[in-house]
């Protein structure tokens, strides 16, 4: 599929007409924040949810915006429209940028944005993740609650990854705790206990985290433990996958030189419950 449109500011236009000023603050700080959205040829799962993040980045970016909930989703389905992916699955991501000059004390409040689209490749391989060295950032020095657009951090520590071998890395806090992966959330199983990193460990609070929370809570066979797990701690399960809400729920093959098991029967009913949840949510 060849994606032939952008939507810029509620305009659609070609992406070859699509051009950022070389002096944006986009580019020479990453200054905006972005969201994900997931279109089931038209629907979407928890849209209210990724909505409100967004705002919650607005606001901390100390931004305003010219959309409310209703006028992005209309703007998100025209995009997919004028992409004829009315009958696809697609993963549109909402960029949204601030407007104005350079520098650190001349800031303006006012915001731009870009709606992009693309359609979403089915991938069921199972995911080999390598810890690195690059740690998480901190929440007490740049909120983790949302999704900004500098992810140099991010970055450094999937190429560390590749280097190694793995499809992603595994990032610990600055005190060696379980954090994260750079594009998602992480479980694992161990006996009849299912295992977390907490909002203590730095980590970006998925939506798709959220349901599956919900939906291991809903369940009396297991027991959720959200906490600060040292790297042992997942050496030591018997199965991990990992959550966003453009893979959904994936099973990993391996961390480091540890292997587990990608067809574990508690991974497998959580697949089976998101999908239902997801059949009845879509909206």
């Amino acid at each position: 599929m060849n994606i032939k449109y952008i939507n810029i500011n509620g305009n659609i236009l070609r992406k070859e007409e699509n051009s950022v000023p070389a002096s944006s603050r986009a580019i020479y700080y990453g200054d905006g924040c972005f969201e994900t959205f997931v279109s089931y040829k038209g629907k979407f799962l928890s849209f209210e949810d990724h909505f409100d993040r967004l705002l919650l980045g607005l606001e901390y970016l100390e931004m305003k915006t010219s959309f409310n909930q209703a006028k992005l989703k209309a703007e998100i389905l025209r995009l997919i429209e004028s992409n004829e992916l009315e009958n696809e699955h697609s993963v549109i991501r909402v960029q949204c940028f601030r407007e104005g000059n350079s520098g650190y004390f001349n800031i303006s409040d006012q915001s731009g944005y870009i709606i992009s689209i693309r359609p979403l490749r089915s991938n069921k391989a199972d995911i080999s993740l390598k810890s690195v060295s690059v740690k998480a950032i901190p929440s007490i020095a740049l909120e983790r609650k949302v999704k900004l657009s500098n992810s140099i951090n991010y970055i450094k520590a999937a190429q560390e990854a590749k280097k190694k071998g793995g499809d992603d890395a595994l990032m610990l806090t600055i005190n060696h705790k379980v954090s994260e992966t750079t594009i998602a959330n992480i479980f694992w199983v161990k006996g009849d206990h299912i295992f977390t990193p907490s909002l203590d460990c730095d980590l970006l609070p998925g939506v798709t985290r959220s349901i599956v929370l919900k939906l291991i809570n809903e369940s009396s066979e297991y027991f959720i433990n959200e906490g600060e797990f040292l790297i042992q701690d997942i050496y030591e399960a018997d199965s991990v996958f990992c959550c966003n809400s453009v893979m959904e729920i994936k099973s990993v093959s391996n961390i480091d030189s540890q292997s587990y098991e990608t067809s574990h029967p508690v991974v497998e009913m959580i697949n089976e419950r998101f999908q239902d949840y997801k059949s009845m949510h879509l909206t």
